[in-house]
C-alpha cells in the first residue's frame, strides 16, 4: 500500500495518516498510481457529477414543489442546484430548437435570392441579344413564348425589387432597393444610393434585408435570445408571487427556486416529448394539447402544495399569476424581437 504524503497533493494542506480526504479541498488523499478504470470514473463524475444527487433530482423533478422544498430546508447536497439542473434543461431544448431548424424549409434567403438574382440576369443577357438582331414576326412570337416559358414574372435587374417594392415603403419615404443592390452592395452603399436617412429608417431597410438574406441566423439568434428572456420571466416572476403570497412572509429566493424547478419540468417534458415523438416519427407540435394540459396540472399542484393554501384560494392566485405570466412573456418576447430586429 502507497504511504499517504504529508501534504495535499491539490491544495497543499498538511494532512495525517488516518485521513482519507484533505480537509480543505475534500480530495482523497490516496497516492497510488491511476489506473484506466479509476481515470474514467474520475472523469465521468468530474462531467455530469453523478454521485446520486442526479437521480435524486430526477426522482422528484416531477414535484418541483418537493425539490424547492428540501433545498430550502438544507438539503442542498443531495440534489443539483435549481439553477444548475434549468440551466442544463434549458440549453439542452434550446440547443434541439436549433438543431431542429430545418435549412432546407428555412433555407438562408440568400440562397433563393441568389438564385431570383441569376434569372434576372440571364432575361437581361437574353433580352440584349434579342434586342441587337432584326427579327421576323414568326421569330418574335416564338421569341416570345420561349421567354415566358423560361423566365416567367422574372424581372430585368433594374427593375427587380427585394422582397417587393411597397416593402420598404415608410410613409412618405419610399426605397425601391433592387435584389441585385440588396445582394452586392454594403449597407452604407445603399443607404447612400436610395437616400435612406434616420436612425429607424436604416435600423429597418438595413436589418430586413440582413435578416432575408440569413434567415437561419436570424432563427438561431432569436432562440438565443429567448433563452435568456425565459430566465428574465423567472426572475420577474419570483418578484411578482413574493407580492401574490406576501402574507407568507417568504423570501424572494423561495418563490425563485420554486420557479426555477416548474420550468425545469417544463423543458424535461418538452425535451421527452421531443424525443419520444422523434422514435416515433410524429411530430410533437401536434400533442401541444396534451403537453399543455400536463404542465398546467404540475404547475397548479406545485402552488397548491408549496404554499399550502386552499383550494379556492390556489386557483384564484393560480388564474392572477398564469395572467401576469402571459403579459409579462408578451412583454419580453416584444422585447427579445425588437432587440433582434435592432441588434441581429
Amino acid at each position: 500500500m502507497t504511504p499517504k504524503p504529508d501534504n495535499c497533493l491539490n491544495c497543499g494542506s498538511d494532512i495525517s495518516q488516518n485521513q482519507d480526504y484533505c480537509p480543505a479541498c475534500g480530495q482523497n488523499t490516496d497516492a497510488h498510481v491511476l489506473g484506466v478504470g479509476e481515470f474514467i470514473s474520475t472523469w465521468w463524475n468530474s462531467m455530469f457529477n453523478l454521485d446520486g444527487t442526479v437521480f435524486k433530482t430526477l426522482k422528484y423533478i416531477w414535484a418541483p414543489w418537493k425539490l424547492a422544498t428540501f433545498y430550502l430546508a438544507g438539503k442542498r447536497k443531495s440534489f443539483l442546484h435549481p439553477m444548475r439542473v434549468f440551466l442544463i434543461l434549458l440549453f439542452f431544448y434550446f440547443g434541439y430548437l436549433v438543431s431542429k431548424v430545418n435549412v432546407d424549409n428555412n433555407k438562408t434567403r440568400s440562397n433563393e435570392e441568389y438564385a431570383i438574382l441569376e434569372r434576372s440576369r440571364l432575361l437581361q443577357s437574353y433580352t440584349h441579344l434579342r434586342n441587337s438582331h432584326t427579327l421576323s414576326p414568326e421569330a418574335c412570337s416564338f421569341a416570345d413564348t420561349i421567354e415566358s416559358k423560361l423566365f416567367g414574372d422574372t424581372h430585368l435587374p433594374e427593375k427587380d425589387t427585394f422582397l417587393n417594392s411597397t416593402f420598404f415603403d415608410l410613409g412618405d419615404r419610399k426605397y425601391p432597393i433592387t435584389r441585385q443592390d440588396a445582394i452586392s452592395l454594403d449597407r452604407d452603399s445603399i443607404y447612400h444610393k436610395y437616400g435612406v436617412t434616420g436612425f429607424w429608417d436604416k435600423i429597418i431597410v438595413g436589418q430586413t434585408i440582413r435578416m432575408n438574406l440569413d434567415r437561419a441566423g436570424t432563427i438561431n439568434y432569436a432562440i438565443g435570445n429567448a433563452a435568456w428572456g425565459v430566465l428574465a420571466l423567472i426572475i420577474i416572476m419570483a418578484g411578482f408571487l413574493k407580492l401574490l403570497y406576501w402574507r407568507q412572509k417568504m423570501h424572494y429566493v423561495a418563490h425563485l427556486v420554486l420557479l426555477l424547478n416548474v420550468h425545469s419540468v417544463i423543458f424535461f417534458l418538452l425535451l421527452m416529448f421531443a424525443i419520444i415523438f422523434g422514435i416515433l416519427g410524429k411530430d410533437d407540435q401536434n400533442h401541444l394539447g396534451l403537453y399543455s394540459l400536463i404542465v398546467l396540472i404540475i404547475v397548479f399542484l406545485s402552488m397548491y402544495k408549496y404554499y399550502g393554501q386552499g383550494l379556492m384560494k390556489t386557483t384564484l392566485k393560480f388564474f392572477i399569476a398564469s395572467t401576469f405570466y402571459v403579459i409579462f412573456g408578451l412583454i419580453i418576447v416584444f422585447s427579445v424581437s425588437l432587440g433582434s430586429l435592432a441588434f441581429f
